[in-house]
This record gives C-alpha cells, structure tokens and sequence, in this order.
C-alpha cells in the first residue's frame, strides 16, 4: 500500500466526543446500500473519522467519497454553515467522486437552496428523505440488510429476529474497529490516534461476510452482552445530546465522557457484567437470554439520569471503569458513581436488595468505599437502615463482605458534589 496521504496531517475526532455512536449507524446504512447497489463495492473500504466522519476509500485509503454527519436538532441552516464549509474546504483538499452531507433533522432550507450555496455537496438521501432521525437509522439499516439476504438467495433468513441480529453483528464491526484504534494507541509503540483512524479501514467484504453468515451464529452466549453494550452507547448518545440542549457543553466536559465511554467499550464479556453489577449493587443482573436481557440489564433512567449524571458533573476521576472508579472527597472517604435512580420512598427497598447482594452474588463495588453516589436517596448506612427493619444476619456466607458494607453510606449527587474535590 503507498501512502497518499499523511495522517497526521488530519484531525480526527476518534479521541474526543463519540459521535461515532450516531456516525456508524450512519455508516453502515451507507455501506449496505453500496453492496446492494454497486457491483465494485467490495473493492472498497470503510475509514471512520480520518479523512470525514467516515470515507469510502480504495486499497490505497484514496478516498472515493466524504461523508460528513451531524446529528443535531437544530433545522436552521445557520447551525450547519460551518460544517458545510469544512466539506467544501475538505473537498478540495482530497478530490474524490463526492461529498455528503447527513443530517438528522430536516433543514429549513431545500436542498436545491443548499446545493445552489454549496454547488460541490450533496445533501445524502435515505430513500426519499434527505435526513434521518436517530430512531429510524436502526429500521433503515435493516431494510437495507432485508434487501441483500432477498437479493442473494438468502430470503430464508429474513425474519425480524435475524435481521436485528444481523445488523448487530455489522455494528459490532464498526464498534470494534474504534476499539482497535483507542487500544493500539495505548499499546507500547502504538500509533497516534489520527494514525489509527486513518489505517485502520474495514473491508466492505468483511460486511458482506457477516451478511452471508447464519444469523443463528450471532445469537451465540455473547450476544446479549454485545447487545447491551450497544444500547449503553445509544444511552450515552442521547444524553449527549440532552446535556448540549439544556446549555453549552465544554470541549474538556466531551472528552471527559468520551473516555469513560471508550473505557466501557474496552471492557471483554466478563468485564463489562460486572461492570453493571457493580453500578447497580441493589439489583440482580443477568445476561444469558431475551428474558435476562429485558428484566435484568441496565435501564435508560438507571444509566443516563443517574450514573451518567454523575460522571458529567463531577471531575474526572483517576480511576477506571471497570476497576476502581472512585473520587476521595474533601473529608478524606472515598465516593463511588452507582446508577442507583431510586425515589426516596424506596430506601428501605434499595438497601434491603443491596444487603441480600452482598450475601448471594459477587458484587465488584470497591470495598474501600465509604460513600456510594446515588440521583436522590440519602442514608447514614446500609447497617443503620436495615437494623430500622430488621437484625441483620450476622450468620450468613459472605459475613465479612457484610462487615465491609455495613458503614456504607447513600448520598445523593447534589451533596456528593459538595465534598469531592
């Protein structure tokens, strides 16, 4: 492969805010709708944030087209002039076949009006409609695959569960690959983030071997997992863009909460359970079937109001999901984020359900905590509050683990705030 093209001459946003999250969907509509209407399609390659959002290129990463997305509410052009300007100015610097512009709300102006101020972009359409909205990329991306498997002798597999299946595997490709790069940047000798957007391409054969596959191969013991982290990346989304509607959002704010996300994403199977279990410690967590993955797994509320809430306003801290994820507060004891997002009339609940944990499942809680951060329940200690209800079984397996928890206090987020540094 000759290089064209220097990648650190690029910015990517791989390193900062994730919209890759709405941009892969994004992606992956376009790369379906190639293979099911371009007879060179598997000649070519999907790069994602190096030379646009995501780029066609060629064995050579010469780019066959730009594609920049936005997923903004906004329908003023006003909001957009800026990025329609950065295409052009993109254009120009990497000539190619075509420019396009994705957008999530339908613009105020036509797009003919747009093309006659912008004559080089095109304003992407998605069979009729010239912008898709977050809750219809998911639909569109599956027409798109129903349309392959009825075009290449695989009708038999088009029934609502394997194309939902399908279209996560292809979107575990795309997640995967943003993985890769955030991890080998990490990795003794590893490449600059913009050296791995810009290398690190996947064949659209790679999608079409997906595509060919049998769907029952995706519903393998690790789907659910996979499954679910994804619906924590559409969570983390949407709440992105809650937080830039309600005020203006600081560049070191988005790449605070890109990290934590890029941590999740990073976390194997086993990982990312615990993960869960330890943020929810007053509640069961199962993933091993449909049944676990609806009664059983992290909620919007419990994840966006609660323990997004709380990385987003308090600072960084120095741990890790997935290890150690704690904050030492100015009276010197130690806070933990939970996605606890209980009323206050259910304390007792919480902390009776929290105690029967400690005793029945492997809770990965820090034991070093003293505080756990919660949206609005605030308790002196999980011994205090259940002694309120009833003796606290000092007989059972796990006494130690109890021992350790007994101290343990609730507090909400707002008091929380109020102590950490």
């Amino acid at each position: 492969m000759k290089q064209l093209i220097d990648p650190n001459d690029i910015h990517t946003a791989a390193a900062t805010w994730s919209g890759f999250i709405y941009q892969g969907k994004v992606a992956l509509y376009h790369v379906l709708h190639l293979l099911n209407t371009d007879v060179n399609a598997l000649n070519y390659s999907l790069q994602l944030d190096s030379l646009e959002d995501f780029a066609i290129v060629d064995d050579d990463i010469n780019p066959i087209t730009l594609h920049q997305v936005k997923a903004m509410k906004s329908n003023l052009y006003s909001a957009y002039k800026e990025a329609f300007d950065k295409l052009e100015k993109r254009l120009k610097e990497y000539p190619c076949n075509g420019a396009y512009f994705h957008i999530s709300t339908q613009n105020e102006k036509t797009d003919a009006q747009i093309k006659a101020i912008h004559p080089t972009i095109n304003i992407y359409n998605y069979g009729g409609n010239s912008f898709c909205q977050l809750k219809d990329i998911n639909s569109l991306c599956e027409e798109q695959i129903a349309l392959y498997l009825n075009n290449n002798q695989l009708a038999h597999h088009n029934n609502v569960e394997n194309v939902s299946a399908l279209r996560n595997g292809l979107e575990s490709l795309i997640c995967s690959q943003i993985i890769e790069i955030h991890a080998n940047n990490h990795t003794c000798n590893g490449l600059t983030i913009s050296e791995g957007a810009y290398y690190f391409i996947i064949p659209l054969e790679n999608f079409k071997e997906k595509l060919v596959s049998d769907p029952t191969t995706i519903l393998n013991e690790n789907y659910f997992v996979i499954l679910t982290k994804k619906i924590i990346n559409n969570y983390y989304l949407e709440f992105c863009h809650d937080i830039e509607e309600e005020g203006e959002v600081t560049g070191a704010e988005k790449t605070k909460l890109a990290n934590y996300l890029t941590q999740i994403n990073g976390l194997d199977d086993k990982s990312l359970v615990k993960f869960i279990q330890s943020i929810l410690p007053h509640r069961e967590v199962k993933l091993n079937s449909i049944l676990d993955f609806k009664n059983y797994n992290i909620d919007s509320e419990e994840f966006r109001d609660a323990f997004l809430q709380i990385l987003h306003q308090l600072v960084e801290s120095q741990g890790k999901i997935g290890d150690n994820l704690t904050w030492i507060g100015n009276d010197s004891l130690t806070y933990t984020a939970t996605a606890i997002n209980s009323s206050n009339a259910r304390i007792k609940s919480v902390c009776r359900k929290i105690y029967e944990n400690i005793n029945e499942v492997d809770i990965e809680v820090p034991y070093e905590s003293d505080k756990l951060i919660t949206s609005s329940i605030e308790v002196e200690s999980i011994e205090k509050e259940l002694n309120h209800q009833t003796q606290v079984d000092k007989n059972i397996n796990n006494v130690n683990n109890v021992t350790k928890w007994s101290n343990v206090s609730l507090i909400t987020l707002e008091n929380a705030k109020k102590n950490i540094k």
